[in-house]
């Protein structure tokens, strides 16, 4: 599917989490702050939608990784890989806040 300007411009980002049940973390499976209260290790899983909920981008980090500090990396790179200057986004209000 071919980005047009106008799709490109307007996208949506969020973030969710997945747990494994492991014992032990690797590079990728950390423990990190979890609204549930869970201690397993687990990653964030990052995805950027067009206006039509159609998936642009899907990236991973580790799962200590504050939720904020994926946005920019992912933004940055969906800009540079389609030449996008000017991006509209639409995510939480938690997830653009200027406190990392």
């Amino acid at each position: 599917r071919s980005l047009t300007a106008g799709l490109a411009s307007l996208v949506m980002y969020d973030v969710t989490t997945l747990h494994f049940e492991a014992k032990d973390e690797d590079k990728l499976r950390k423990v990190g702050m979890s609204k549930e209260r869970r201690v397993d290790p687990r990653i964030q899983v990052g995805l950027l939608v067009d206006p039509a909920g159609f998936p642009l981008e899907l990236h991973m980090f580790e799962g200590n990784k504050a939720e904020t500090a994926t946005i920019i990396p992912v933004l940055q790179a969906f800009q540079a890989r389609h030449g996008i200057a000017d991006l509209v986004v639409v995510a939480d209000a938690g997830m653009l806040s200027a406190n990392k």
